[in-house]
């Protein structure tokens, strides 16, 4: 009987380890297939991104500065209210070829190929700081480097999303943009707005979870903390520089 029920211990812990070690393997696998899910989900975006942004600069650009010459050159030649209707027809023109050339840099900043991540950065501050609304100040420390261009992007994505959120949402007036190259490249932001409740951002949706994801994807690590009425402050560390 002793024998017996020692069997049957035996067999009922081995049967326990099996279950446990099938279900760590599906768990396993449904992680794999999500990460593969979002990966391929990203590089669509991006393509679509790359596109959009090459025929914003490519066709829509090209005609609206023919346009625009067109326009000029019958402000050349006509008088009085024509002259006028001219005019200003010339000044919405700028402004529309302003607002194409602000989403095709949206889209795909084209700094960030040629000059890097932190290039890229800098130039959609400048962006922003164009509008006289609010202010991003950026700065840097160590000896910047580039990284592959995957990466860089994916970054510069989260980075983007992180200061889009802070202009929309924080009420702040000042962003800081910190830069620190070194074998641990980190990327700070910081604004000095309401702040928010964390835990419950994260469990009402998947804005910050996808942050974290993207961010994991390239071997960083996104870390973020806010409180209402202290601000927001996110860290993003890059680890694996020479």
């Amino acid at each position: 009987m002793l024998l017996l029920a020692g069997g049957l211990v035996f067999f009922f812990i081995t049967y326990q380890k099996r279950l446990l070690r099938k279900q760590l393997e599906l768990n396993k696998m449904k992680q794999d297939q999500q990460e593969e899910i979002l990966r391929n989900t990203i590089q669509a975006q991006e393509n679509e991104r790359k596109r959009i942004a090459q025929d914003l600069h490519d066709e829509v650009g090209a005609m609206l500065s023919v346009v625009k010459l067109n326009v000029g050159r019958i402000e050349k030649q006509t008088q009085d209210k024509a002259l006028k209707v001219a005019s200003e027809t010339k000044s919405y023109l700028d402004e529309v070829i302003t607002q194409v050339r602000g989403i095709s840099r949206a889209l795909l900043p084209p700094s960030l190929e040629k000059l890097g991540l932190m290039s890229a950065i800098e130039g959609m501050a400048n962006w922003v700081n164009k509008a006289d609304e609010i202010q991003i100040e950026c700065s840097k420390s160590g000896e910047p480097f580039r990284l592959e261009l995957k990466t860089e992007l994916a970054l510069f994505r989260v980075v983007q999303e992180l200061l889009n959120n802070a202009i929309k949402h924080s009420g702040a007036t000042r962003i800081f943009v910190h830069v620190r190259f070194s074998k641990k490249m980190a990327i700070l932001i910081r604004d000095t707005g309401k702040g928010f409740n964390i835990q419950e951002k994260m469990n009402a949706g998947l804005g910050l979870k996808n942050l974290e994801s993207r961010t994991e994807m390239v071997g960083a690590r996104l870390k973020m903390k806010s409180e209402p009425g202290n601000g927001t402050r996110a860290i993003i560390c890059w680890n694996d520089h020479g």
